[in-house]
């Protein structure tokens, strides 16, 4: 790749506007594996048919009676639901320790192994969970889980999911926050949250800069491999104009490095001279970056003590959004968290 490439100039400044906006009242998204687990208990739970030894039993010197009948049923009612805690419990283990023999999985999920066995079995005639290993005695997570999951990323609306954390995060900085996406080579602002001071950052939906220009847009590029940076950089330089400026590109990929590394960007008058803001990238459950959560400010009213709010608030809601989104970060072997 080389190190110098032509980009366009600086974009135009960021419209203003007094209006507020709405996210769009749809029904928020839980975790991934509770809610089909749920809706499987809903759907086929009734099928189950718990151990006699689990079931309240009526004494032996008195006959069993109609008026016993619901206590039986409230003992079968809680044997099921405690099946699906289990087999929750067991899949949520198999999703942190893939790989386990059924003696270790039901340990890990504190689980009888008997029921361990059975459970597993059902659980992978679904294609939730396969036997791996050379003597498929192993369990890993099904491949149904893929088709779940897609079929549920559908069905997230991310303004509505944003809207509380941008809220919080802006009355805990008082300035505005921003929720971005990426649109081909640009970035777009689809829902604000505005300061409520006098003099703030405005902006306006569907407004959108170039991603390598402002804090938002290096949040955005940093999931990209490094093919996908040259290809985008390539793109940006055919369609330069006369007014061009150099930009080394090599300079540029380290900073998303230092992007990726910190969990933030920064940038001072980038978008327009009196703006400062801090971005942290939103991943999805697939660890794809999907979006940018900004904080923005005047430069007038940048000191350290604010920087240090915004960088902490932002890294909070983007970390916050990527876990409503599916996202499990890795763990890091460094001692840092």
């Amino acid at each position: 790749m080389c190190a110098l490439s032509l980009l366009a100039t600086s974009p135009q400044g960021v419209a203003a506007t007094s209006s507020t906006s709405q996210g769009p009242t749809l029904r928020r998204a839980d975790l991934l594996i509770d809610e089909i687990l749920f809706q499987i208990y809903a759907e086929g739970a009734a099928s189950l048919k718990p151990p006699a030894e689990f079931l309240p039993m009526p004494p032996r010197s008195m006959p069993t009676s109609e008026d016993e009948t619901p206590h039986r049923d409230e003992g079968e009612q809680r044997y099921r639901v405690e099946a699906v805690t289990r087999a929750v419990r067991l899949l949520k283990a198999l999703q942190q320790h893939p790989g386990l023999d059924t003696a270790a999985l039901a340990q890990a999920a504190d689980a009888p192994p008997g029921f361990t066995q059975v459970a597993m079995e059902t659980i992978a005639k679904q294609g939730l969970a396969r036997n791996v290993g050379a003597d498929g005695e192993r369990w890993d997570l099904g491949f149904a889980w893929l088709r779940l999951a897609a079929a549920r990323s559908r069905q997230i609306d991310l303004r509505e999911l944003a809207l509380p954390i941008m809220r919080r995060l802006r009355d805990a900085v008082d300035e505005t926050v921003i929720l971005g996406v990426r649109r081909g080579g640009r970035r777009v602002n689809i829902d604000y949250v505005e300061s409520t001071q006098a003099i703030r950052r405005v902006t306006q939906l569907g407004h959108e800069a170039p991603l390598h220009v402002g804090a938002a847009g290096r949040a955005l590029l940093c999931g990209l491999t490094l093919d996908e940076i040259g290809d985008y950089f390539a793109g940006v330089a055919s369609g330069a104009g006369r007014n061009a400026r150099l930009l080394d590109v090599e300079k540029f990929i380290a900073e998303l490095a230092d992007v990726r590394s910190k969990g933030y960007a920064d940038a001072k008058g980038e978008l327009s001279l009196d703006s400062w803001a801090v971005s942290a990238p939103v991943r999805d459950h697939t660890g794809a970056v999907i979006a940018s959560l900004t904080i923005s400010a005047p430069s007038d009213r940048f000191t350290p003590e604010l920087e240090a709010a915004c960088i902490t608030s932002a890294r909070d809601g983007g970390a916050e959004l990527s876990r409503l989104l599916g996202f499990t970060p890795a763990k890091r072997t460094d001692g840092v968290s």
